[in-house]
């Protein structure tokens, strides 16, 4: 997990295949406005990663590769405009991602250069959650349409699931994420969707790429950060919400994931 840097965001599968997004937002409150409009939106998506400017993105793109990038296109340091030239002489052409940008009135002329470097559409703050999901729909239509690198791996890695099995663990990760604060285990969740719990550990993990525990702890571990980030609830209040009953195992759990306590991380997070 990177702290001074992108902050990523693993969240449940909604449905269909999983896109990795990367929001590239200076400005603290609009990028988790953001954040929760993607989290809300219904796209199907594996992550969401945080940047504060460009050269994050640039250092995140570096790492792994992304589907989809919105970026706002004025930010101190290095700003949409640069990123997506960036993008466009430096990655593969098969693994640029699709670009939205996000700009104010007074930045339509940026808003076209945008588009002169492939970005796919141009969003005006503020930004309208309507209008953000209607561009979304379009991407994951194109995602479609081409057959994508990541959408081929994602069918070869899950041709052994049949339809029943795959609409089961979408069911699974949904629960997942509206109970991760209360006391569940994977016995219950394979109860749910009427799976053998043995079957259903062995096709969750082919499903997610992750074991059912881990998978959990990573769900409680980002909703912890957010509560970390945007409340001034104590650590014992926030162990709670999120599903661990003993505050210093959710503190252990915490610094295995992210490095730092949960104090800590609450101390160091950019008050942007």
């Amino acid at each position: 997990m990177l702290h001074e840097g992108c902050t990523e965001n693993t969240s449940a599968k909604i449905g269909g295949i999983m896109r990795s997004i990367l929001l590239v937002e200076d400005e603290k409150m609009i990028r988790y406005g953001i954040y929760v409009m993607l989290e809300n939106s219904g796209v199907p998506y594996k992550k969401i990663t945080e940047c504060r400017n460009g050269k994050e993105a640039v250092e995140c793109l570096k790492k792994e590769n992304y589907d989809l990038v919105l970026t706002d296109i004025k930010m101190p340091i290095m700003g949409g405009l640069e990123l997506a030239e960036w993008i466009e002489n430096n990655m593969e052409k098969e693994k640029q991602p699709m670009i939205i940008a996000i700009s104010g009135y007074a930045e339509f002329e940026y808003a076209r250069g945008m588009m002169q470097h492939h970005a796919l559409n141009y969003l005006l703050k503020p930004v309208d959650r309507e209008e953000l999901a209607k561009v979304l729909w379009n991407a994951e239509k194109i995602f479609k349409e081409k057959g994508n690198a990541n959408e081929d791996d994602f069918d070869n890695e899950n041709a052994s699931l049949t339809r029943t099995s795959r609409h089961k663990m979408e069911t699974a990760l949904e629960y997942i994420r509206k109970n991760y604060g209360k006391t569940i285990d994977m016995a219950e969740v394979s109860n749910h969707v009427s799976m053998n719990y043995s079957m259903f550990s062995s096709t969750f993990k082919e499903y997610t790429g992750d074991n059912f525990s881990t998978y959990l702890r990573k769900i409680r571990i980002e909703k912890s950060k957010k509560l970390l980030e945007k409340t001034d609830l104590s650590v014992n209040e926030i162990a709670q919400r999120v599903g661990f009953e003993d505050a210093r195992r959710f503190a252990k759990v915490f610094k295995e994931e992210c490095e730092e306590t949960p104090t800590n991380y609450r101390i160091h997070f950019p008050k942007k």
